[in-house]
């Protein structure tokens, strides 16, 4: 485990010394979210992207193993309220989303629309891809 901290702290370490100008770079290539294609930069990738990743491979790993998952509301809340923004952005439509568990929170964006209410990393796992989701669950967010 002192491995995994130290390979931690190294990598944040590594990001936050990353120059602006390698952060503002653009990718090579395009990325296809939601049937559409998209370019990132450098930063976009290594700041959010690889962010909810490993966040993401937590949540599968703690499920294939059958550990229980220990979520707290100011990391994993904060990962979770960033993916519901994007995803608000990329639908675009108005909607309530009552997201329960620790990380979870009441989000509005407009007024009327879909009144949704899941937990939160159900809500995660359907938007990355990882689940199947109807209406507004259909918009994809990137991890």
């Amino acid at each position: 485990m002192a491995g995994v901290r130290e390979a931690g702290r190294r990598a944040a370490a590594g990001r936050a010394s990353t120059p602006p100008q390698v952060l503002d770079a653009a990718m090579p290539g395009p990325f296809l979210v939601n049937d559409t294609p998209e370019w990132w930069s450098v930063g976009y990738l290594v700041e959010t992207i690889l962010t909810r990743d490993v966040w993401m491979h937590r949540i599968d790993l703690c499920a294939a193993t059958g550990v229980p998952m220990v979520i707290g509301a100011d990391d994993d809340g904060v990962i979770v309220a960033d993916v519901v923004d994007e995803w608000a952005l990329r639908h675009g439509r108005p909607f309530t989303l009552t997201l329960t568990g620790t990380a979870g929170g009441v989000f509005t964006r407009g007024q009327g629309g879909d009144d949704l209410e899941l937990d939160a990393i159900e809500f995660a796992t359907i938007v990355s891809g990882r689940g199947t989701g109807t209406g507004l669950l259909t918009t994809q967010v990137p991890f």
